[in-house]
């Protein structure tokens, strides 16, 4: 790696920092400053301090420019010097400033009428985010989904709340997740999207059972049968039946068996741990079958004085 020296760029950023001021000052002939050239000059010294690698002066040169935009009536310019701010308080590592200043840019979009910019952000910076903060992710969803609606854009929406909802899976939030997914319900059934409802019927039943309520995963499930043909033709639907056959027997042997066919496997990963607290260890179970063949081959073998030991079935026939 070469060592740059960016001392030119930021003597460049300097200068048009000054250039910048003097666009701003006032005098007894001048009564307004010229915003739009001190904002020109600001923006070229960020570049300048972005390039130099000086973050913290590009942040705060961003903020400033922005508020010039407000202040001349430019929100979508506003909300592009805040995302830039934004982008530089992650370089810093400061992740909840960041967040914050990409709302503000979000809110600015809408305020200039963007909403589809603001919608688009806010699902940017949710991918942005998720590794880092889940709650700052559900929340980008969320605002980027609500925006969607009002823009018209349902199945958009719906898509949004689903990822808003696998993220707060992620952290163990049952209702959260419920309530999400509940709204996805609600939107796929308005605009008749019944394609896609089955898989969201199935998390909303795994949910109840995690939370150990199978009488609510049932009413789900039988009202999903009634109103859903898609649901209820479904060729997977008999494998949900099962299981829930399984929790209504409440024998935990049944449903350890019944969560592990593949089409459980396949489903989203959280699930799929969470489910596994289900499975009982191969081994466990058969050392139980094992130790009650053993009790009952005891008390019926006769007893011999010669100490000859009663003959053992293999595994196998243990098995039959």
């Amino acid at each position: 790696m070469f060592n740059l020296n960016f001392s030119a760029k930021i003597r460049e950023a300097e200068e048009h920092v000054k250039q910048g001021e003097k666009y701003m000052k006032t005098s007894f002939l001048k009564w307004k400053p010229d915003l739009d050239s001190a904002i020109d000059e600001f923006d070229k010294a960020c570049t300048c301090y972005r390039v130099a690698e000086k973050y913290d002066q590009c942040r705060d040169l961003s903020i400033r420019v922005a508020e010039l935009q407000i202040q001349k009536g430019t929100p979508f310019f506003a909300a592009k010097s805040y995302e830039q701010a934004a982008q530089m308080t992650q370089q810093l590592q400061d992740l909840p400033t960041a967040a914050k200043y990409y709302d503000r840019a979000g809110q600015l979009y809408v305020e200039g009428g963007y909403r589809d910019s603001g919608a688009i952000l806010y699902e940017r910076c949710a991918l942005q985010f998720q590794q880092m903060d889940r709650a700052i992710t559900i929340d980008f969803y969320l605002k980027s989904a609500r925006l969607a609606e009002q823009e018209d854009k349902a199945y958009q929406a719906a898509d949004l709340y689903e990822k808003a909802a696998m993220q707060a899976i992620r952290m163990s939030n049952f209702p959260k997740t419920s309530e999400l997914l509940e709204e996805v319900t609600e939107i796929l059934t308005k605009i008749e999207r019944f394609d896609r409802i089955n898989r969201v019927i199935l998390y909303r039943v795994l949910l109840k059972l995690f939370n150990e309520d199978s009488v609510a995963g049932r009413n789900i499930f039988n009202q999903a049968c009634q109103n859903y043909p898609t649901f209820d033709n479904w060729e997977e639907r008999d494998h949900i039946g099962s299981l829930l056959d399984a929790f209504d027997l409440d024998d935990k042997d049944l449903i350890s068996q019944r969560c592990q066919k593949p089409f459980f496997m396949a489903i989203e990963p959280e699930f799929v741990r969470l489910m596994k607290r289900w499975i009982r260890p191969t081994t466990d179970t058969q050392s139980s079958n094992n130790a009650a063949q053993q009790r009952t081959t005891n008390s019926t073998a006769p007893s011999t004085s010669s100490g000859t030991k009663p003959i053992q079935l293999d595994d196998d026939d243990d098995l039959r």
